[in-house]
């Protein structure tokens, strides 16, 4: 469950709002917008401040309006939603109007709530709301380099919270909203003590870590820093009995013994190893870990097979939007505890090696690439680190972060095929399978939605060619537009111009990442990508090829593995002649036409499309199609050229 999740609220109706102003509110921190201005809060009850004064709400239909907008900030809120807060699966026939009087009376109060579509939605900048205060605090402590600044940021953070997260709210989508954000300052408060450890407050962080383990028991990483801290403060003995008491509780609650890390740390302590490097803090590099996965079991369960079989690297490719990020970082949290020393992460594989050296300490970067790798095989030789390498496009700019050993580890992905990469554990990334795809469509838009109209949904599902991204995009517009039917998506991606325009919202945009895979094709690869999408066939052939481009046979088939190698074309089936055939997926086949006509003269591709149509006869393995327009080639359905 996401916050943007609606759910059940048991509160009271029918009452007034009675206001009054109380203290100041000096926990939302200085950081935060003018005096003026009023500022949010649910890192704790649900509060808002105008003008260092705190307006408190009586009424629970205001408390859960105003909750449900600042869990979506500057999105869109349906009144659906708003209701199933208030009431759950059990409406009043009065509970729309119920909202609408909730919204009027924070509206009395001057907060700015705006209505579109029949929707609402809460107008104020995000560092006006105290969980993304929070969140930004958080992220900046971890590009800092020195400890001192991390745990003065991390401490800002963590004092903006004022009691558990939307205290007093206890429908489902609060409850997973406020489980979401206690994690989040959970794991706040450990990267703080960690930081501390390092700065070597030992001493001082003892009584804290006892209560963290008596609170949080079966949180494995609290007992890992209080044993340190014991330990680095002289009190081996202490370390020894809080591993004993801990082992002793997971046997008993789980049947299971501490983890690998916590077994070796117990291990060092026996055998008075020192622990920590004070001049040193682990990077912690990995972006959040995903909500959700669906539809990737199989994947998961063949990477950790590989890995425990001694694979340390793993290769993920696969189209664009096809879900690899979201593998490589579950895979990577999965992961993270065996990996204590640190875990490093890059998008940008041309500057990975410099970036991976200055986390790890290094900040004389060499200025040739094999004595960046060297420098950094160093560097992981007596560490247990995680290397996250994203968007690479050859094994050439991955090899030189390689582990030698069995003590790291590195995950790539890639839209290329890293075949050559013999030292990875190759998983590629397919379309989704009907049911998956439907799952994780339902997941985001209501599975109400879906089973009101499933052959719409079928539709939504095979233009978004089964891919996750697409998928997700799908889902965020229909949450934007409630009045939308999943007919009303349908029939607007049926049309190829408005297709990848359909397939944007907020900061998801699936045109971006074709984009992007485009921009790393070879001229010649480009120039023939351009032509399918022209000729709108989503099914080709290398005979049609070799007449697109005026090339013989073996060249249009070496062109057309390019475009394989590249997840933009896949092989669908054997021709006539036993002949390949190649399919296009919609969404490329889209974009290609896109850049047909943005880079080409339409007389060249007119040309081109001629050269196909030209010699359609009696004997050809094809119908001729008329072109209702020359100019723009628009073209609905899919037709196999042989």
């Amino acid at each position: 469950m996401t916050l943007a999740t609606s759910g059940q609220v048991d509160g009271q109706t029918g009452q007034r709002a009675r206001v009054e102003t109380s203290r100041s509110v000096e926990a939302v921190g200085d950081s935060g917008p003018g005096p003026t201005t009023t500022r949010f809060g649910f890192l704790g009850a649900v509060a808002l401040w105008q003008g260092g004064q705190e307006i408190r709400l009586h009424t629970k239909r205001s408390k859960t309006v105003i909750a449900r907008l600042l869990l979506s900030p500057g999105r869109l809120v349906s009144v659906d939603a708003l209701v199933d807060g208030l009431y759950g699966e059990y409406p009043a026939k009065s509970a729309r109007n119920q909202v609408h009087r909730g919204i009027g009376e924070l509206r009395r109060q001057g907060v700015f709530i705006v209505e579109r579509d029949g929707s609402y939605q809460l107008e104020t900048p995000a560092e006006a709301i105290d969980a993304w205060q929070f969140k930004s605090l958080t992220e900046a402590a971890k590009a800092v380099g020195r400890p001192s600044d991390r745990v003065r940021l991390l401490r800002d953070a963590l004092k903006v919270w004022r009691g558990p997260a939307l205290a007093g709210l206890e429908s489902d989508v609060f409850r997973a909203a406020a489980e979401e954000w206690e994690e989040r300052r959970l794991t706040a408060v450990q990267e703080r003590i960690e930081t501390d450890l390092v700065l070597g407050r030992h001493n001082e962080l003892i009584p804290e870590l006892r209560r963290l383990t008596s609170e949080h028991p079966l949180r494995e990483h609290f007992s890992w820093q209080l044993m340190v801290a014991c330990y680095q403060a002289g009190r081996a003995g202490e370390a020894i009995a809080v591993y004993t008491a801990l082992r002793e509780e997971l046997a008993d609650q789980l049947g299971i013994d501490p983890s690998v890390e916590l077994r070796r740390l117990y291990e060092q302590i026996l055998r008075q190893e020192p622990l920590l490097d004070e001049e040193e803090v682990a990077p912690r590099q990995l972006p959040p870990r995903p909500l959700q996965i669906i539809g990737r079991g199989r994947e998961l369960k063949q990477i950790q097979t590989a890995f425990e079989n001694g694979s340390r690297a793993i290769a993920i490719t696969g189209a664009a939007g096809s879900g690899k990020s979201t593998l490589a970082l579950e895979v990577a949290h999965r992961w993270a505890e065996l990996f204590p020393d640190g875990h490093l992460y890059s998008a940008e594989p041309e500057g990975a090696l410099p970036s991976m050296l200055r986390a790890l300490g290094d900040s004389d970067v060499p200025d040739r690439q094999d004595e960046r790798s060297g420098r950094l095989r160093t560097l992981l030789a007596t560490r247990r680190i995680l290397i996250v390498l994203e968007n690479v496009t050859s094994a050439a700019q991955v090899r030189p972060a390689l582990p030698t050993g069995q003590d790291c580890a590195l995950i790539t992905t890639s839209r290329s095929s890293l075949a050559s990469l013999r030292e990875a554990f190759q998983v590629t990334l397919e379309r989704l399978a009907i049911d998956d795809a439907w799952a994780l469509l339902a997941n985001g838009a209501g599975a109400h939605r879906l089973e009101a109209e499933p052959e719409a949904t079928r539709q939504v599902i095979e233009m978004c060619d089964g891919l996750p991204l697409a998928l997700d995009i799908a889902a965020a517009r229909l949450v934007a537009k409630p009045h939308w039917s999943m007919s009303t998506l349908a029939a607007r991606l049926e049309d190829h111009g408005r297709l990848l325009s359909e397939l944007r919202h907020d900061d998801l945009d699936i045109r971006s990442a074709l984009d992007s895979g485009y921009s790393a094709l070879a001229p010649e690869a480009q120039a023939l990508l351009r032509k399918i999408g022209y000729l709108a066939a989503q099914e080709v052939s290398s005979w049609a090829v070799s007449r697109l481009e005026e090339v013989p046979p073996a060249e249009a088939e070496a062109r057309i593995e390019a475009l394989i190698d590249a997840r933009l074309l896949t092989i669908s089936g054997v021709g006539t002649g036993g002949r390949f055939t190649y399919r296009c997926p919609n969404m490329v086949l889209a974009h290609a036409r896109e850049r047909a006509l943005a880079e080409d003269p339409v007389a060249e591709l007119d040309a081109a499309v001629g050269r196909i149509l030209g010699e359609v006869g009696s004997g050809s393995l094809i119908e001729p199609r008329l072109l209702a327009d020359r100019q723009s080639r628009v073209r609905d359905g899919a037709q196999t050229v042989q």
